[in-house]
């Protein structure tokens, strides 16, 4: 049995005890040893590796108790897997290691997708996990070429769009932003002896190498492109089709201070539109300005002969005569029977049995001239008169114009707030807003029914277009008169002086056609040749300057041209011959000149295919 004294001197002697330890830097827990196993911790650390190779040096985690203490005698299976995952790779390798005196070493482990901020976690059951330090993994040497974006159907002579691209890439598919290999480009599969034109050869930037330009010249179904580089792995695209080139037979220009758009109907009787879209005017259901020309979506079997472009509505006649309008319909412009605007081709509610042979569209109207009878009808805005029913209401269907008796009608047009008809006689009636002198009856006074333009003794008309608040007629010997306001000069009699009756342009020239814009007017001749005259602040006489001009100015180029079309501020026009282009210069702000850009063209310029 132990005495009071016995115990005094046991704890007097361990207090020795810890004492000695301690001035030999150890611990009372040292003396302890390691607690129970808690938690994992990295002791090292992934490092930065190229992808597909092993990363070293090699990974190791321990097992510790909850003071940190490596638990050398703990058997727990440890799992390694990625955490952040920026290039969405893979780990490779063995991730699941058995700890030796406490450590779990990963020699083999590998990533095959470069990506920066890589990082490992480590698990284990019954232990709490750990998360290493971010590591990037980088690509590979250069192995082979893979294209990333393939080239898209496209129309003959027309720029492939989207840029074809090629990435240089390692074995593992990551791009290999250091290559500096030259990438070329070429037809592979070429099903009707194509030529491919652009630059076909190109450096890479970021490990891709892009081709902005290419073209192919011959139509065909089934054409790849091959991309080639030095000491890699040549690819071939997927198949794509070069199809024919956009042939018009018209072409429509106009709009409003809200943007401008253009359309044109092709030889298969399909209408593409380009430009503004703020209301549905380009007809292809996407409500998305259009810097090309896009389809029109009809409706199913519907071909069309003829088109008209408004202010913010289209108007085009099918090859059965009936009529369709769309895009905006406020006081009921598309002749629907309504007041919703729509980006597709809607029925005008024509009276039963009436046909059409042509449409024109106005600022806020629309007219189209019947295809019996000689009568015209007019629909939409009606605040100047300018449907010719001498009601004063506006009509969300046709209607009939109130024309003089026995005067019947050849064609129809329409400007801002007016209308005109040619008579079978050659004269021209026109009706609605006056306020310029645009209906040509010597007065400003706006008329709510036809009256007739007051011509020169023995003068009549073939042709007849109306411009916003002007309007141009064309003789049968192609003489070309102009009224109507005359600020800039559009109506091409050498003054910037409005006429309230028909005035002849100067210079001289046979025309075939005219057509009137905003402040500008342009024509054809009989021989080709295109001419504008008027404003010119945006380009849109297409001389190649931006100076007004009083009279008739050749349009630049060398361009053999059968139909102009005067818009609000650039003109458009379609060339002779079997292969009909289409052209437009002048201000391109909503890309109402088709030719894939908003950059202001001074002269002619190609629409995009």
């Amino acid at each position: 049995m132990l005495t009071s004294e016995s115990r005094v001197w046991r704890r007097c002697a361990a207090r020795v005890a810890v004492l000695a330890v301690a001035a030999c830097g150890g611990s009372q827990q040292g003396l302890i040893g390691p607690g129970r196993a808690a938690k994992l911790a990295i002791l090292v650390q992934p490092s930065a590796a190229t992808a597909g190779a092993q990363i070293t040096p090699a990974v190791q985690v321990a097992i510790q108790d909850a003071s940190g203490r490596v638990v050398t005698t703990a058997a727990n299976l440890v799992t390694l897997a990625i955490g952040s995952n920026p290039g969405g790779g893979a780990l490779s390798g063995t991730p699941i290691g058995s700890p030796v005196n406490g450590v779990a070493t990963f020699a083999n482990l590998s990533i095959e997708r470069a990506g920066n901020g890589y990082t490992l976690t480590a698990s284990a059951p019954g232990l709490a996990g750990a998360t290493s330090g971010a590591f990037a993994i980088a690509a590979g040497a250069a192995t082979r070429l893979v294209f990333t974006v393939h080239p898209n159907n496209a129309r003959t002579g027309a720029v492939i769009s989207p840029a074809v691209q090629v990435a240089i890439q390692d074995a593992f598919g990551n791009a290999v932003a250091t290559a500096t290999n030259l990438v070329t480009a070429a037809l592979g599969n070429n099903p009707s002896g194509g030529t491919l034109s652009g630059t076909t050869t190109a450096s890479p930037i970021n490990g891709r190498a892009t081709f902005s330009d290419l073209s192919v010249d011959k139509a065909g179904t089934g054409y790849t492109l091959a991309a080639s580089a030095t000491g890699l792995t040549d690819a071939t695209s997927i198949a794509f089709n070069i199809n024919p080139p956009l042939i018009f037979t018209t072409i429509a220009a106009r709009g409003s201070g809200s943007g401008s758009h253009s359309c044109g109907v092709t030889t298969a009787g399909a209408i593409y539109c380009w430009g503004s879209n703020s209301r549905g005017q380009i007809g292809d259901n996407s409500g998305t300005d259009q810097h090309a020309p896009a389809l029109v979506q009809a409706p199913v079997g519907v071909t069309f002969q003829a088109v008209s472009a408004g202010g913010q509505h289209t108007c085009a006649v099918t090859t059965t005569g009936d009529a369709y309008c769309w895009g905006r319909n406020e006081f009921g412009r598309l002749g629907d029977g309504t007041g919703t605007d729509r980006r597709t081709p809607v029925l005008v509610a024509a009276p039963a049995g009436v046909t059409f042979t042509s449409v024109s569209a106005g600022a806020a109207h629309s007219c189209g001239l019947a295809a019996a009878g000689g009568v015209a009808y007019c629909w939409g805005g009606n605040s100047s008169g300018q449907l010719g029913d001498n009601s004063g209401t506006d009509q969300p269907s046709p209607v009939l114009v109130q024309a003089p008796a026995g005067v019947t009608f050849t064609a129809v047009t329409t400007g801002f707030f007016h209308s005109c008809g040619l008579a079978t006689s050659g004269a021209v009636y026109c009706w609605g807003d006056n306020g310029s002198g645009e209906l040509g009856d010597n007065t400003s006074v706006a008329k709510p029914t036809p009256v007739q333009a007051n011509a020169p003794a023995g003068v009549t008309f073939a042709t007849l277009d109306a411009g916003y608040y002007h309007t141009c007629a064309v003789t049968p010997t192609g003489s070309a008169y102009c009224w109507g306001a005359n600020g800039s000069g559009q109506l091409g009699d050498n003054t910037a002086i409005g006429k309230p009756v028909p005035t002849a342009v100067q210079g001289g020239l046979q025309f075939a056609l005219v057509s009137g814009g905003a402040d500008h007017t342009c024509g054809v001749t009989t021989t080709g040749i295109g001419y504008c005259w008027g404003f010119n602040g945006d380009g849109e006489i297409g001389d190649n300057t931006t100076l007004n001009s009083l009279t008739p100015k050749a349009i630049a180029g060398s361009l053999s041209l059968r139909i102009p079309a005067a818009g609000l501020g650039h003109s458009c026009a379609v060339t002779t011959g079997p292969s009909a282009m289409a052209y437009c210069w002048g201000f391109n702000g909503q890309g109402e000149l088709g030719d894939g850009t908003t950059t202001q063209r001074f002269v002619p310029t190609r629409t995009q295919q």
